[in-house]
Order: structure tokens, then C-alpha cells, then sequence
């Protein structure tokens, strides 16, 4: 499975002239906890977090934001990026395509991921995805003999 398969897409990001308070703004609106930083041209510059907010001293998110961002391309194996989310100890990761934000891979993104299944209706074959799959992998059903489950908390 592939970033561009479970990244959030619509990502809110904040430019990097944009005051301190306008990032918080966005961050509480929105109910994230860190904003992709683009400069005016829309090219990925950084990362400032809700650590950055209440760490650091300044007026522009460039004051603040952090300049070394670990991201991922749209192809990049989910595999991939949770070794990086749980080895770097970080929260988040942008998904860059020729220096722009096209989406963002969270530790929730991750969690969803794992807690959804597809079941096949026609032999029970469970398959971790979210959106439903061509074919079975057992049996060679067609996605409409595939129904949603969320994984039942504690399962």
C-alpha cells in the first residue's frame, strides 16, 4: 500500500510570512497539531507544530517552524512511513510531488488504516484497505461482493 492510498489530501498549510497567531488560528480550527509551511510559491519550507507555537520565541511561523522535514513521495510504502513516524518520533509526514504538498500522512492516517477490513462476502477473505478492492484475492469476487467492517476496539 502506498502513501497516495491513505494520505490525507486536503491539507491546510500556512505560508511562512503568516504571524504565529494566524498558525494557531489555523491549527485549532482545523483540531491538527502541525501545518506543512509553504513559501509564496507553494514549495514545502518547513513544518511548524504545536510544540513550535509554545517552544519557541517569534512573530512569523519562519521564526518557528522546523526547517529539516523528513517526507514522502505519493509512491512511498506505507511500510515505509511507519518506520519513519515511530523511529523519528515524529507525528506527521508531508507528501511532496516537485517540491509541493499534495497530502500528509498522520499517525491517525496509520490507525485507520489498520482499523478497517473488507470482508468478502462470498468465502470471508478479509482484506486491510480503505476502499474496497478489485477482486477478492481468494476466491476472485468482484468488489461488489465486499462489505465494510471497522475492526471493533480491542479486536
Amino acid at each position: 500500500m502506498k502513501a497516495r492510498e491513505i494520505m490525507t489530501k486536503n491539507v491546510v498549510c500556512v505560508t511562512d510570512d503568516a504571524a504565529v497567531e494566524d498558525a494557531a488560528r489555523l491549527m485549532t480550527r482545523n483540531r491538527i497539531s502541525g501545518l506543512p509551511v509553504v513559501n509564496p510559491q507553494g514549495m514545502l519550507v518547513g513544518l511548524v507544530t504545536e510544540h513550535d507555537l509554545i517552544a519557541k520565541e517569534g512573530r512569523t511561523v519562519k521564526e518557528i517552524m522546523t526547517r529539516s522535514v523528513i517526507s514522502v513521495s505519493p509512491d512511498t510504502e506505507v511500510e515505509q512511513i511507519q518506520h519513519l513516524l515511530t523511529n523519528q518520533r515524529i507525528r506527521r509526514v508531508p507528501v511532496v510531488e516537485n517540491g509541493k504538498v499534495v497530502g500528509i500522512v498522520s499517525r491517525s492516517d496509520l490507525v485507520r488504516q489498520i482499523a478497517m477490513r473488507w470482508v468478502c462476502g462470498v468465502c470471508g477473505e478479509i482484506v486491510r484497505a480503505l476502499e474496497a478492492p478489485k477482486h477478492c484475492p481468494r476466491c476472485g469476487a468482484d468488489t461488489h461482493a465486499f462489505t465494510h467492517e471497522v475492526v471493533p476496539p480491542g479486536m
